[in-house]
């Protein structure tokens, strides 16, 4: 990424009622880290390192896990939708310049490829506002892209408010947007909660852009997978279920053998080298490291363990912080 990289607004006000939980959603544990953190961790693999934060429910509890983070935390005090939560985030945004990439706060199964690339698109374009976009094989509860017959983006509407043709539509919002900061400003002063659900939403912006001849477009660039948001605990066990299979699969193209690969669990913070062999039914977890050519014999739990090159580690075996339990 370059000097024009964006400033990044996370919302994660939402209290996440289909988790049942008292926990906000995006302290919600996926792989040892909770939700927010993929997206954090995320952004700074592309570079973007001026975070601004959206909180609500559980405020507190989300600034007080991401202390030591160089985050900006504002506060939506009450949760009127994602227009709202941007417009409390006014003040500091108008405190800059540049696009602002803007995400949700449990989305956490974007790739660094296709952020980085969709931040190329809206600036080779030099769109002023510009929607990330996935195909689904079923839209159901998503915001659908309507292009006319050329292809050519004409906007957003919510599923609540798309008629019965509009919802056949598959290409779907992903809530992934890169707008003009003083544009962005222009807008949510504009908007109005005159819908279905009674809220701000930001989709709105999309149409008053257009309206007042601002140059927008949307980029099919992102996975369906990519684009699963987390809004219950069976969505949690499916995003787990995709970023296991991304990590499997990593240290298996980087030379690492894993013996039934489903039934091993890794964490992403967890350092293999190549020639190792991890046998089926292992937890590998935290700040593990596993030196090459080292075996780890089937149902054993590694954490914050140091294994040394050319070990064999026997079945059963658990390791928590460098000591050996059994």
């Amino acid at each position: 990424m370059s000097k024009n990289n964006p400033t990044a607004l996370i919302l994660a006000a939402g209290k996440g009622t289909r988790m049942k939980s008292a926990l906000p959603k995006v302290l919600h544990s996926l792989l040892g880290k909770p939700l927010l953190r993929h997206v954090i961790d995320l952004l700074d693999n592309i570079g973007v390192n001026d975070i601004i934060v959206v909180v609500g429910h559980g405020a507190q509890m989300v600034k007080s896990e991401f202390s030591n983070d160089d985050c900006e935390f504002v506060i939506q005090e009450e949760q009127l939708g994602t227009g709202h939560a941007v417009m409390c985030a006014e003040q500091s945004l108008k405190k800059r310049e540049g696009d602002l990439l803007i995400l949700c706060g449990d989305t956490p199964l974007f790739t660094h490829k296709t952020l980085t690339r969709f931040i190329r698109e809206h600036q080779d374009a030099n769109n002023e506002l510009s929607i990330l976009s996935a195909a689904f094989s079923d839209p159901t509860g998503y915001g659908r892209i309507l292009r006319d017959e050329h292809r050519d983006f004409l906007g957003i509407v919510e599923e609540k408010d798309a008629t019965n043709e509009q919802r056949s539509i598959q290409e779907v919002n992903t809530g992934v947007y890169l707008v003009k900061i003083p544009l962005l400003c222009q807008l949510i002063t504009k908007l109005s909660c005159n819908n279905a659900q009674g809220e701000f939403y930001l989709t709105d912006t999309v149409e008053l852009a257009r309206q007042k001849g601002h140059k927008v477009g949307a980029f099919c660039l992102a996975t369906e997978e990519e684009a699963l948001g987390v809004n219950s605990r069976s969505q949690l066990a499916d995003a787990e279920a995709i970023l296991l299979n991304r990590i499997r699969s990593r240290h298996m193209d980087r030379g690492v053998t894993l013996s039934m690969p489903s039934t091993i669990y890794i964490e992403d913070t967890v350092s293999i080298d190549n020639d190792v062999t991890i046998c089926p039914n292992c937890i590998l977890a935290g700040q593990t490291v596993i030196g090459q050519g080292a075996k780890i014999g089937a149902f054993s739990y590694l954490e914050n363990a140091d294994i040394p090159s050319g070990a064999n580690v026997p079945p059963y075996t658990q390791v928590i912080n460098g000591k050996y339990l059994k």
